[in-house]
């Protein structure tokens, strides 16, 4: 049940995502330290967070509960059998999914006793709450993380997804595994019986009513990825140094939040706003639509 708080007006409503706060201060330093600076910014004492104005408002914000979403995942995908990293894969693969679904996990942890309720919580503690060892959390988490996968029947879901990869599966980075899985898509797809050269032009001039079939030039591709890889080079040359680095670091798969750490940036949002004017700009140099105005930036 979520807390209720005392509005402006004078009105008592819930405090939405209230029921999330215990997680909250079970998050380890490390992610919290991936996660952005508007999730560090919740008081560690859980009464005065109920009396700041500032945070209570955060934890009501939609941010919160995606930040919330992120720190899950990156807390419990090294336990759920995955050796590969997180984020070659795209929001449509199950175990994508069930990583960034907080409430399996968090219920867990609260049945078990790791965590308290909020209830619990508000009656029993007035004072800073320090950080969870890591050490302790791994313990915790090694033991959940399986519990929860065969109490919800996770593994055949991910089983089965493994088994039938599709490309949504994948995320739009270049990985070790999403180029084997194009390999075996087009190797196991591309059966055909062999025909001489000869046949195929009599068989397309049948089909094309008499229309001989010709060669394809493919010098025409080669001259336009020559001239698309000279423009790219030009408008490099047009990026300050922080933007190319940006866009280096982006194409290496680097997340926007150890972009900003290393650029010193206050948060990764200012990494977002820095990547869709790089792409606006490219818009421009080229002349072309390539969606940066409307479409949202990862």
């Amino acid at each position: 049940m979520p807390l209720h708080l005392k509005r402006r007006d004078g009105s008592l409503t819930p405090f939405r995502h209230s029921e999330y706060i215990p997680f909250y201060y079970f998050i380890p330093k490390s992610i919290l330290s991936r996660c952005g600076a508007e999730l560090n910014s919740i008081p560690r004492n859980p009464q005065k967070l109920l009396h700041d104005s500032a945070a209570c408002d955060f934890v009501e914000s939609d941010l919160f509960m995606l930040l919330i979403y992120d720190a899950t995942a990156y807390m419990v995908w090294p336990y759920m059998g995955y050796s590969e990293y997180m984020e070659i894969y795209s929001g449509y693969d199950p175990a994508w999914k069930l990583a960034h679904s907080p409430d399996y996990w968090i219920n867990e942890l609260t049945l078990e006793g790791i965590i308290p309720t909020i209830k619990e919580l508000y009656n029993g503690y007035d004072e800073d709450m320090g950080f969870v060892p890591e050490a302790e959390i791994d313990v915790y988490l090694r033991y959940i993380v399986p519990k929860v996968m065969e109490k919800y029947n996770m593994n055949v879901a991910i089983q089965t997804a493994e088994e039938f990869r599709c490309f949504e599966d994948f995320d739009f980075r270049n990985s070790r595994q999403k180029t084997d899985f194009y390999r075996k898509w087009y190797h196991t797809r591309t059966k055909h019986p062999m025909v001489s050269l000869e046949e195929f032009k009599e068989n397309y001039a049948d089909s094309h009513n008499g229309q001989e079939w010709e060669e394809y030039d493919d010098r025409q591709d080669f001259e336009e990825t020559v001239l698309s890889e000279i423009l790219v080079e030009q408008f490099k040359a047009t990026l300050s140094k922080k933007d190319m680095a940006i866009l280096q670091m982006r194409m290496e798969g680097k997340t926007l939040e150890e972009i900003a750490e290393k650029l010193g940036y206050q948060n990764h949002s200012g990494v977002l706003k820095r990547i869709r004017k790089i792409g606006l700009a490219y818009e421009k140099f080229t002349g072309e639509d390539y969606g940066f105005e409307n479409r949202k930036i990862i």
